[in-house]
């Protein structure tokens, strides 16, 4: 009994090809056109993948483009069921609507854990939106607290 030559599946199909530097087999390729090499395919995939990176960051500067920056003020602290109601004032000093994160803390704490994150409801372009938020992070006896809005 003779071994028979080994044999690979087509790509497309399935079925087995006798050739090794062959993806496809004679049904699928019947003109036996050049098939790309393995570097052209990820040289392709590559390139679109950057291609799709760059046109996402275009897409995000220009939605971000005109917001902020954010500052954001304390107005008022009660206390509340299992944490406390904060009043926040943000300022958006951009030229184009937006929301952010501020930050909600305890006034002297230093940076790191201990605070809230808080997202702000979408504030009118060069202009004030006050509004009140619960944080549980805090405790619930009303303390000193300060708020820092990053910008986009």
């Amino acid at each position: 009994m003779t071994a028979s030559p080994p044999t690979h599946p087509c790509i497309r199909c399935g079925r087995p090809v006798a050739d090794p530097a062959a993806g496809l087999c004679e049904t699928c390729n019947p003109l036996e056109l050049a098939q790309p090499s393995a570097t052209q395919v990820h040289g392709i995939a590559v390139f679109g993948i950057v291609v799709f990176m760059v046109v996402l960051a275009v897409a995000a500067r220009t939605a971000l483009s005109g917001t902020g920056p954010f500052t954001g003020t304390v107005v008022g602290v009660t206390a509340a069921a299992g944490g406390l109601d904060v009043s926040l004032r943000v300022h958006n000093a951009g030229t184009k609507a937006g929301a952010t994160t501020c930050r909600v803390t305890g006034a002297g704490q230093p940076i790191g854990p201990g605070g809230d994150l808080i997202q702000t409801p979408p504030v009118p372009a060069g202009s004030d939106l006050t509004f009140t938020t619960f944080v549980s992070q805090l405790g619930t006896t009303p303390i000193g607290i300060v708020a820092d809005c990053v910008s986009p």
